[in-house]
């Protein structure tokens, strides 16, 4: 099979998505015999087993896609097989259905290259099951942009653990979202000006609630956990909610527009903290216990004009690993942390990853 063609499939085809097919696709190489042949997005569907041309993608899609359903991905999956040729699927969607479809994805033949961080952060049975049909299968399933889109935060502590470094712990401003805000804010400001101009930017989601919550940060940290090789699943991350709780059930446009009742809870909270800090950071931890326990939580902590963290520029983001052998002086890893670009160029460092393994 190392020299058969290789078929690659894009499930949503978005932001990232269509950052990658727009600027990565074109540079697969004809050599290595692989090509998009599959485009799907929300209810549409374009399959082409000859070929996509990426340079124009978005006509031919507009002009040839079909309507379709949650069958038509596993349908191309099983045709591609019979054509001989190797299967890549690339979730790009932030879609907990489409990460369900994982095992059904493998049990049909195809690897998985994953942006979509629902899947490494599922619950321990569903998350088991998931390592149990791969293995099963014998497919592949990379996801290093789950965490740090480009940066090579999870192929670090992989690295780590394979020649075995235990890892102590690893913290990090895991939101490029809430980054940007607190890399900009300073005590005095209004929160809510800095949120608006971030969404403005496209930098949190449609309700910002969903950034200012810390689960998206909970997430990257369960997966940080388990590459770990620790036990580690949502419930059992302390979670800082930046929402005030009289703001959290109403709808987003009811609390766009009461923002003044939001900054007024944030002051109130930070005067309880550190009144005199004038800059802050969000960040999300996952460490050993004296015990040989997992301790994980998000925080928004004050910082001095010497930390690390202090000196980012917006967007940013900075990682820090201690292990057995990274202890006193640890391991940093920074660079941009968010963002289209280097998520898609992520995406596609797994691409050329896979392929490799698959050409050996």
């Amino acid at each position: 099979m190392s020299q058969a063609e290789i078929a690659l499939g894009v499930v949503g085809c978005g932001t990232i998505g269509g950052y990658w097919l727009d600027h990565f696709a074109s540079q697969l190489s004809l050599a290595s015999q692989t090509r998009v042949t599959a485009l799907f997005r929300s209810s549409q569907a374009l399959v082409m087993p000859r070929g996509i041309d990426v340079s124009r993608w978005r006509q031919v899609f507009a002009e040839q896609a079909e309507q379709s359903d949650k069958n038509r991905i596993l349908s191309w999956i099983q045709a591609s097989q019979k054509r001989g040729q190797q299967t890549v699927l690339l979730d790009l969607t932030a879609a907990k259905s489409i990460s369900r479809a994982y095992v059904d994805w493998f049990k049909a033949g195809a690897h998985v290259i994953s942006a979509n961080k629902y899947a490494g952060s599922s619950g321990v049975d569903s998350y088991q099951e998931l390592q149990r049909v791969q293995q099963q299968y014998q497919r592949m399933w990379l996801y290093n942009t789950t965490v740090g889109a480009g940066l090579p935060i999870l192929s670090a502590i992989a690295e780590r653990c394979r020649c075995g470094d235990g890892i102590l712990r690893v913290e990090g401003n895991l939101s490029g979202s809430l980054s940007w805000i607190f890399q900009n804010y300073r005590s005095g400001d209004a929160l809510s000006q800095w949120l608006l101009k971030a969404r403005d930017l496209g930098l949190t989601e449609p309700d910002p609630r969903t950034d200012l919550g810390g689960m998206d940060v909970a997430r990257k940290l369960v997966i940080l956990a388990r590459e770990a090789g620790w036990s580690l699943q949502l419930c059992d991350v302390a979670i800082h909610n930046l929402v005030p709780q009289l703001l959290q059930e109403c709808s987003t446009a009811e609390f766009l527009a009461d923002l003044t009742a939001f900054d007024k809870a944030f002051d109130d909270w930070r005067a309880t903290q550190d009144a005199n800090a004038e800059q802050w950071v969000y960040l999300g931890y996952i460490e050993r216990t004296a015990d040989g326990g997992v301790r994980a939580g998000t925080e928004l902590v004050p910082i001095a004009a010497e930390s690390s963290y202090a000196r980012l520029p917006a967007g940013n983001a900075n990682f820090t690993v201690r292990s057995q052998q990274y202890d006193v002086n640890p391991l940093v890893i920074q660079g941009p942390g968010a963002g289209p670009e280097v998520t898609a160029a992520g995406v596609h460092s797994d691409v050329l990853q896979l392929i490799g393994q698959l050409r050996k």
